[in-house]
């Protein structure tokens, strides 16, 4: 095949792959934005921060080469993920209800 149209099949692909992963942002950013709990959201990315980390462990670690290829797979996705994570807000905390007392000071 000529390389010229090798070229042109992977750059088509490429960016054909990139809009599907930023529509799948755009979609995931619409569901979900401004509904995860914030605790969630946090477990949610702290898995996801620990996903990478494991997955740079597991290739760099000088024991066996049978981890590189999981290991850089897990990094991969968690790096995906990540990046389709960070765009997802949560939700906002609930608004502190003020209650007065008798003397008018404000307790929350």
């Amino acid at each position: 095949m000529n390389p010229t149209l090798q070229f042109l099949i992977f750059i088509v692909s490429f960016f054909i792959i990139l809009a599907l992963f930023i529509r799948l942002i755009q979609i995931a950013e619409k569901r979900l934005g401004g509904k995860v709990p914030a605790r969630r959201y946090g477990l949610i990315m702290g898995m996801i921060i620990a996903g990478m980390a494991t997955g740079l462990v597991m290739m760099f670690q000088a024991l066996t080469l049978s981890l590189l290829e999981p290991g850089f797979l897990l990094l991969v996705v968690s790096t995906l993920a990540f990046i389709l994570w960070s765009h997802v807000l949560p939700a906002p905390p609930p608004t502190l209800q003020a209650q007065r007392d008798e003397s008018g000071t404000v307790e929350s």
